[in-house]
Order: C-alpha cells, then sequence, then structure tokens
C-alpha cells in the first residue's frame, strides 16, 4: 500500500473519531452524502465501495453480520446489504437505503457502525468511495 492511500485512510478514520472536546468530527462518508442532495427530508440511495487487502475478505464479511441486522432495525433505513464483486473478489459495495439525511447520520453514531468501523479499519485497501442517488419516482 502507498504512502498516499495510508496517509488518505488514516485521514479517514481520524475524522470519524470524537475530538477531545467532546464534539463530534464529521463523518467523511455523511459530508459527501450532505453534498450530494438537495433537499436532506427526502429518501436517497447511497452505494459505499470499499477495496480490502487480500486474505481479509473472512473478517471483512463477518465484521458486516451484526451491523447489518441492527441497520435493518433502524428507524429510516429501507435497505442495507453488502455485496462483492464476482470479478475482483477483494471489492465490495455496500447497497444503502434512507428515507431521510438524518436517519444516515443516526445510523453513523450508532454503536453497532462505529464498531463496524473499528473492526474493518485495518482491513481496507484505501478510501471508501461514496455515490449518491435518488428515486425516481417513488
Amino acid at each position: 500500500m502507498s504512502f498516499i492511500r495510508i496517509a488518505s485512510f488514516l485521514a479517514i478514520l481520524t475524522s470519524i473519531v470524537p475530538t477531545a472536546a467532546g464534539q463530534d468530527k464529521v463523518n467523511p462518508i455523511e459530508a459527501e452524502v450532505k453534498a450530494n442532495l438537495k433537499d436532506l427530508k427526502k429518501p436517497f440511495t447511497m452505494l459505499v465501495i470499499v477495496k480490502i487487502k487480500e486474505g481479509a475478505a473472512e473478517k471483512f464479511e463477518s465484521a458486516f453480520v451484526k451491523a447489518r441486522v441492527a441497520t435493518r432495525k433502524e428507524k429510516g433505513n429501507k435497505a442495507y446489504s453488502l455485496n462483492r464483486s464476482t470479478k475482483a473478489p477483494n471489492e465490495y459495495f455496500v447497497y444503502e437505503r434512507w428515507d431521510n439525511f438524518a436517519a444516515l447520520q443516526k445510523h453513523l453514531k450508532a454503536p453497532h457502525i462505529t464498531a463496524l468501523l473499528a473492526d474493518i479499519g485495518d482491513l481496507l485497501d484505501g478510501p471508501p468511495q461514496v455515490k449518491v442517488f435518488l428515486p425516481i419516482r417513488e
């Protein structure tokens, strides 16, 4: 892994950790989604694309089990699933559908998600890529 990728990944993890004063820093996923939404009260879909290190698949997939179960019970969540590429076995995406931005914000601070982020941090091979989509005629 290159120095730039390591630095980028550490910057992402550092940005998620609360500050010493007790204030939360903005999660980079939250910031990316917010920047792509015109109306924060409307539903949206997002894909979080990640690449993991060789040999980390079993641990990575296992880490999502608890998070998936808990996330699907969250108010405002319509879908949450981990998917693996058929051509690149170390590439995954998380498919998420949310009622609104506030539901995503709450989700990102939930204990099962903060635990997930801590569990998978060392398994990632670079920072995640986030894509935001809007439903058509729902």
